[in-house]
């Protein structure tokens, strides 16, 4: 497929943890993407919100996300408002966070000013691009590839506690869990606190009200390459759904299954194809997570399929 011209319009955060190491790679990117468009640094979300707006105006064809899974996250969800039913532009990740989780899964590879130099070029040349279509979940109209509770949020809390992040910053923590799971030590309580919701699937209640995990994903690889969701491209309109009161012990047993992404059987694992998830906290500090972003909720959420987006592969 080839694109038209309108232009590219980068995104680029400079708080992402991969682009505070790098203070003047939007200067780079400005001269490497030349003409083709714009580079756009936003210093807070607020402002996206006026960049979407902007770039719906200028007819930008491709958004270039230079941040973490949850810039893309955050950016996602502000073009979505502002574009309503017009159709968004196409993503493309410049990879500039410590994880990529996102472009991972999508095996989307390169480094950030590599990619964009590609891109450039091809756009000079008018030629076409690799196109990928993407499935979002929304969560009470927040917009993101992966998200949960429960042991997603405490692994994201133990793993920004760190001084370093990265993939190997994050196997660590995964390493500290298990030995802490086998050593019966204190980190495994905190790593393993339970979510305590109601949850009802497609009209379904599940089972029990605590939780070791609770994801929900329309991509199948959710970091350090475990596949809790293989199943997440199945089934059109549709997101993979796991819950899970497996205890930690249970869970480090069956590391191996949640790696390969081979299905867990068990009567303590609930996993569905789901159009929609309600999650209703019973208690006062329900954290979640959206691509890395950290929320607290009293409310109850809805987990629902979102738009399909069209991701640039270079």
């Amino acid at each position: 497929m080839v694109l038209p011209m309108p232009g590219i319009g980068i995104i680029h955060n400079p708080f992402a943890r991969g682009n505070l190491k790098r203070p003047r790679v939007a200067e780079r990117l400005r001269r490497i993407l030349g003409n083709e468009g714009i580079v756009v640094e936003t210093r807070n979300i607020n402002e996206l919100p006026g960049v979407a707006e902007k770039f719906l105006q200028d007819g930008i064809e491709i958004i270039a996300v230079n941040g973490g899974d949850g810039t893309l996250h955050l950016t996602l969800t502000a073009f979505i408002q502002v574009y309503g039913d017009k159709p968004l532009p196409k993503l493309m990740s410049l990879r500039g966070g410590t994880m990529n989780t996102m472009s991972t899964s999508l095996k989307l590879k390169g480094a950030t000013l590599e990619i964009c130099a590609k891109a450039a070029e091809c756009y000079r040349r008018g030629e076409s691009f690799e196109l990928l279509d993407q499935p979002l979940v929304c969560l009470n109209g927040k917009y993101g590839f992966m998200t949960g509770a429960g042991l997603a949020t405490n692994f994201l809390e133990a793993y920004y506690s760190g001084t370093n992040t990265g993939p190997i910053e994050g196997a660590k923590v995964v390493a500290k869990a298990v030995l802490s799971v086998i050593g019966r030590t204190e980190y495994v309580k905190k790593l393993f606190a339970l979510a305590q919701a109601e949850v009802v699937v497609d009209g379904e209640k599940v089972p029990f009200e605590e939780f070791t995990a609770i994801l929900g994903c329309s991509i199948v690889e959710i970091g350090l390459g475990f596949k809790p969701t293989p199943r997440a491209y199945d089934q059109p309109g549709r997101f993979h759904f796991v819950a899970t009161k497996i205890p930690p012990i249970g869970v480090v047993r069956r590391l191996h299954l949640l790696h390969q992404g081979k299905d867990i059987i068990h009567p303590d694992f609930f996993s569905r194809l789901a159009q929609r998830a309600e999650i209703r906290p019973k208690q006062d500090r329900f954290r979640y997570t959206i691509d890395g972003e950290l929320y607290d909720t009293e409310e109850p959420i809805v987990m629902s399929p979102g738009p399909t987006v069209k991701v640039v592969k270079i």
